[in-house]
């Protein structure tokens, strides 16, 4: 067996295990014309705070925020509060519903409003991150990369729970979301953050 068979195999079982992963994460039904999803409540709020700790983390980070500059790094703390306030709307639309209809105007609104502001921690946070660690070395950046990984999964899950045309990660792993809010609790742990 070539290296390349196996890192396909692997990949594919990976795809087999996000998509066990977004059955639970969601579900769809159709009616007519009518198309309706149903997000997992817990799920959504996990990678949200998930993500969520790991740019307050990051940030903190003093190659990070170097990188960043004053005005991103300004822009990425509004970002972090604008999530946390988007994450405190979604429980409240979806008060104590395991799962909720995303079709619903208040979930709908909480919901997409955690899809932006994940959107652009990816790019304010996780950009930096990927670009700048490529030339420093050193068990934080490490730590930092794996976690900006982690994140990278959970963002392209909370995206794909509404995007039924299918999922599209960004790397192979970790493809379990389990893993992915570990790796990032242990970032932040170790990195002081909140």
């Amino acid at each position: 067996m070539t290296p390349n068979i196996s890192r396909r195999t692997l990949l594919r079982a990976g795809a087999g295990t996000l998509a066990a992963g977004l059955m639970a994460a969601c579900t769809m039904t159709k009616s007519g014309t009518t198309t309706t999803i149903t997000l997992n409540v817990a799920e959504v709020v996990d990678y949200g705070n998930a993500v969520l700790s790991f740019a307050s983390t990051a940030v903190s980070l003093s190659f990070v925020a170097s990188a960043m500059g004053t005005a991103n790094l300004t822009i990425a703390n509004t970002v972090i509060a604008s999530l946390k306030a988007s994450l405190t709307a979604f429980q409240t639309a979806a008060g104590t519903s395991t799962s909720v209809s995303y079709d619903s105007a208040s979930v709908k609104v909480a919901f997409d409003s955690i899809l932006s502001d994940v959107e652009q921690v990816d790019k304010l946070v996780i950009a930096v991150i990927v670009g700048t660690a490529a030339n420093l070395s050193s068990s934080v950046v490490t730590q930092a990369r794996t976690a900006a990984g982690a994140a990278e999964t959970l963002i392209d899950l909370l995206k794909a729970m509404v995007d039924m045309s299918g999922p599209r990660l960004r790397s192979a792993a970790p493809v379990d979301p389990d893993a992915a809010i570990g790796q990032i609790a242990i970032f932040a742990a170790t990195q002081g953050g909140s």
